[in-house]
């Protein structure tokens, strides 16, 4: 409880408390420090998936100055022969400014990546932006097959329709599947953590039913094991599907899925926007409060 309050008060904290407590989900400030996980991350057996923390603009010039990031990212991925993609935000490249302006924006970024053979992943933000972000995915992929791919959510109750729309406009779709994080209203999202569950294990079997590859992201047992069962009842291959965990949580799950020999990929999140972000993840995993204020009494060991 002192945990879950702690992160409910975060927001209204300094920037320079929070970023105690946040350091664990976010690779840095720069580019650099995300390139420098991802070479870590790779030794370690993983793969990633870098992301650069700043949504919901409202500038046409920082709309700009994202894509040009990302081409830097790109830039990089090839030269330092990282293994890992890229992840975007739509309201990162204008979606609040104008949908054609956003949509040429990452067309951009995702035909830089397509020629340089990267994948893009289009992430899913909050309801008034999943028509546009699930069209503009099938969109892209026609124009550039096998481009990118987008996300799914299984506190949305629209997601089961969902896949099999995506499922009747693409012959193998690409989907991250995960709990989802915004605060979203009780008329579009399920609330309670049960039916959540259920939600996202009846989604990834009709995902696998119409052979998409997925990018099981999770953290909870309940869902690994229900995940393991449905690879089984499917008798998929390792390179059928990945697990996608977030930077900083489980490390002893992360190890075991590299044991077990599954593909893991860790988001990489990085940049100067990293507030809301940490903010957003701490108030989903209070528990995190209280490890870091352990290692700070200890000294940060």
């Amino acid at each position: 409880m002192l945990n879950e309050l702690i992160a409910n008060t975060m927001p209204f904290m300094p920037k320079s408390f929070v970023r105690l407590f946040a350091q664990k989900y976010v690779a840095g400030k720069y580019p650099e420090d995300a390139f420098q996980y991802t070479e870590d991350l790779n030794r370690e057996g993983a793969v990633g998936t870098i992301d650069l923390l700043g949504e919901f603009t409202e500038e046409r010039e920082k709309a700009r100055e994202t894509v040009d990031m990302y081409k830097h990212v790109l830039d990089n991925i090839v030269s330092r022969k990282l293994g890992t993609n890229i992840s975007i935000k739509p309201t990162a490249f204008g979606a609040l400014v104008n949908m054609d302006f956003c949509t040429e924006n990452i067309r951009e970024v995702v035909k830089y990546a397509y020629e340089k053979k990267i994948f893009v992943r289009i992430d899913m933000e909050d309801h008034p932006y999943t028509d546009f972000t699930i069209d503009l995915y099938l969109q892209l992929n026609k124009e550039m097959p096998g481009s990118c791919g987008t996300v799914l959510q299984s506190y949305m109750k629209r997601t089961l329709k969902d896949i099999e729309y995506i499922a009747e406009n693409i012959d193998r779709a690409n989907i991250r599947l995960c709990k989802g994080i915004y605060n979203e209203p009780e008329e579009v999202a399920y609330k309670d953590k049960k039916k959540v569950n259920e939600n996202f294990l009846d989604a990834l079997d009709l995902l696998f039913k119409n052979k998409a590859y997925v990018g099981i992201a999770t953290h909870d047992d309940y869902l690994i094991d229900g995940s393991y069962e449905l690879i089984k009842k499917y008798g998929l291959n390792k390179d059928d599907y990945e697990f996608q965990m977030l930077l900083g949580v489980r490390s002893e799950l992360r190890k075991k899925l590299l044991a077990d020999g599954h593909l893991l990929r860790i988001y990489t999140p990085f940049g100067e926007d990293w507030l809301p972000y940490s903010i957003r993840r701490l108030k989903e995993n209070p528990a995190i409060v209280g490890s870091a204020i352990k290692g700070f009494l200890k000294g940060g060991k």
